[in-house]
């Protein structure tokens, strides 16, 4: 049956005012009926099972009521093995194995238990003698065995009030809210504000705040550094002094396990004959060695790029096993690296084309957002900065204080280098001086050589794929589209174009996907939504008149590609030439370079693997292999946009 105490009743047990257990009360914050008392006005009772655990037993003791058997033992805390410290662990073990030789002595003796027992005890007195032994303790401990309590076998004393705290749980929370404040005020303080929080919000509990020294003592053992840092310096000096980092371990990883991919600025300012600007690297780093696998220069850092330092990378040095990328929309897009975290819950369930990445067996992993410094390749960047940016006259400088005060005056004499001779000049540079650079990684042993050379002694497997399949493998693709009475389009710069022919049309209705090779928008390769190919479907040229575009402008866009590149073998001629005047530091790296190129590196030997599309590309789709690709097969659409937007 309940038991119900009144308002001066509960109030006398809690400790605190009769008003504020009546205002509690009326609020429901306290549990309470009403009712009428023998005076016919209103009284609120409050039950005893509403009261706390221990307020409950000290009314039970006081009034000596029986206490149950879960009372009994309310407010002890029985222990598992593992919430034992170190020293009572190895009591139960003593006691453990002091008990099995206890039983196994008794059971062997020749004369009366007593006898085994006093001799049992005098024999493990001596080899334990800081431990006491009786025959009550031993019975005890073996009970506790018995019942598989063997968290009793451990000595307690000590241990019981561990952890336990006088201060109220509440006054300690608002005791932090002003300690853990980046106002970093004094403890002193922080203890005066508590007090004064307790006589507003919780009156009754005034009187139970312990000593300043209490809280100080708490501070101590109760507060981790960690925990002080973060409330009273903040995130930063948290991360900085605390929260645990990666250390990566190069030793035992080998050359294209992983790359590292990023942009880079150059802090150079370049033209291309009518407006000067800065041109962007897109680049992958071989984290072993430390060399540049994949570089591109361009003016727009973009998935299309990506996807042209990868094609180059993989050309000259195999496919990696994993790419560390950022966070950034050029990694990030659907059918590069998938979306990661970009993805929204409303897209999570629908279809999505398998990622080049994938296709090519790549894992790509994000960097941790906001921790873009964990990345080595930027601090390649700053050597590339240090070592080739400040070659050229038109040198920048990261910030103001680094900006020549010549670079107004150069930029004003038109000495300024044009994009196609910087960056062949960059790829040159990269492959032949900076590549050929002393390794100064983390792994000891390789301190000294060049990091060219250690790339080639930890090659030890290499992928590698035919021009033909790679192509196939890097086509971009789209998302899912339901077909229509113009089959599918594809939408490039505002211009559409429709892809459709008798078989397709049969599929109206029915969603499906393609893949496509921006250099050559003539075809595309349709695939069901379980990603099997279906069929190959030109362009409908018809339609492409209709909005705008006659065959000739697409037909230009096709090949601006290969007109590229007729320019960039023209200035490589050019280049090769070119007569050196004055000593530059420009000059003296790119001699430097030439002389590279006479050196050789002995090569690897690794173990070859050949990775292959996961379908054959018809001969009839055009599946032939494209000699001498230096230049992003997918350039043309990124220079149309542009020319467009101009």
């Amino acid at each position: 049956m309940e038991t119900y105490l009144t308002i001066k009743e509960a109030a006398e047990l809690k400790g605190c005012s009769t008003q504020y257990l009546r205002k509690a009360a009326l609020s429901g914050t306290v549990k309470a009926k009403k009712e009428l008392n023998d005076k016919n006005r209103p009284q609120y009772l409050i039950p005893l099972s509403a009261l706390d655990t221990k307020l409950q037993l000290k009314y039970q003791k006081s009034h000596r009521l029986e206490l149950s058997e879960q009372q009994k033992t309310d407010g002890t805390q029985s222990k598992t093995i593992e919430e034992l410290n170190e020293q009572q662990r190895n009591q139960v073990n003593t006691w453990l194995l002091i008990i099995e030789n206890w039983q196994s002595y008794r059971n062997q003796y020749k004369g009366s238990k007593a006898e085994a027992d006093k001799a049992y005890i005098a024999l493990v007195s001596e080899k334990y003698p800081d431990i006491k032994i009786t025959y009550d303790i031993l019975q005890r401990k073996y009970n506790a065995i018995r019942k598989g309590d063997k968290v009793a076998l451990a000595d307690g004393r000590g241990y019981t009030r561990k952890g336990a705290s006088s201060i109220p749980a509440t006054v300690w929370d608002a005791f932090l809210y002003y300690y853990l404040d980046e106002r970093q005020y004094p403890v002193k303080k922080c203890y005066e504000y508590t007090k004064l929080w307790t006589r507003e919000e919780q009156p009754h509990l005034l009187e139970q705040i312990p000593s300043y020294a209490t809280f100080c003592r708490h501070i101590e053992n109760d507060i981790t550094e960690g925990l002080k840092t973060l409330g009273r310096y903040g995130d930063k000096a948290f991360k900085d002094r605390y929260a645990p980092y990666i250390k990566r371990l190069y030793d035992n990883m080998e050359s294209n396990e992983w790359w590292i991919a990023d942009n880079h600025t150059f802090d150079v300012m370049t033209t291309d004959g009518k407006t000067t600007h800065r041109l962007y690297l897109t680049a992958f780093m071989d984290a072993r060695s430390g060399i540049l696998t994949g570089i591109y220069v361009t003016n727009n850092p973009s998935s299309q790029a990506t996807l042209i330092a990868l094609r180059k990378g993989i050309m000259e040095y195999g496919i990696p096993a994993n790419i560390y990328v950022d966070n950034g929309r050029e990694f990030l897009t659907f059918d590069v690296g998938g979306l990661g975290h970009r993805q929204k819950k409303s897209t999570k369930d629908k279809f999505t084309p398998p990622p080049v990445f994938e296709r090519l067996g790549i894992k790509m992993t994000n960097a941790i957002v906001r921790n873009a410094k964990a990345k080595i390749i930027e601090r390649r960047f700053l050597d590339l900065k240090n070592s080739i940016s400040r070659l050229f006259e038109t040198f920048t400088g990261g910030n103001v204080l680094e900006k020549p005060e010549s670079l107004k005056t150069i930029l004003k004499s038109e000495r300024i280098p044009n994009d196609i001779d910087f960056t062949q000049q960059i790829e040159m540079i990269v492959k032949y001086y900076f590549n050929r650079d002393t390794y100064n990684g983390a792994v000891a042993k390789d301190k000294g050589k060049l990091k060219q050379q250690v790339y080639e002694e930890n090659l030890l497997h290499k992928r590698i794929a035919e021009e033909s399949e790679l192509n196939l493998m890097l086509m971009r693709s789209s998302k899912a589209q339901t077909v229509g009475r113009r089959g599918v389009h594809l939408t490039i710069s505002g211009q559409r174009i429709d892809y459709f022919n008798k078989e397709l049309l049969d599929m109206q209705g029915k969603k499906v996907y393609y893949r496509y090779d921006p250099d050559n928008l003539s075809a595309i390769r349709i695939y069901d939504l379980e990603d099997r190919y279906l069929m190959t479907v030109s362009a409908d040229n018809t339609a492409i008149c209709e909005y705008g575009a006659s065959q000739e402008e697409v037909s230009t866009a096709m090949h601006k590609v290969k007109e590229y590149e007729s320019i960039v073998k023209k200035s490589l001629k050019a280049q090769k030439a070119l007569v050196l005047g004055k000593h530059t530091a420009l000059d003296l790296v790119l001699r430097e370079v030439e002389r590279n190129k006479e050196i050789s590196i002995t090569p690897a030997n690794p173990i070859l693997t050949i990775q292959r599309a996961d379908e054959s590309l018809p001969e009839a789709v055009g599946g032939s292999t494209r000699a001498n690709v230096d230049i992003d097969r997918m350039i043309h659409s990124a220079e149309r946009r542009k020319k467009q937007k101009g």
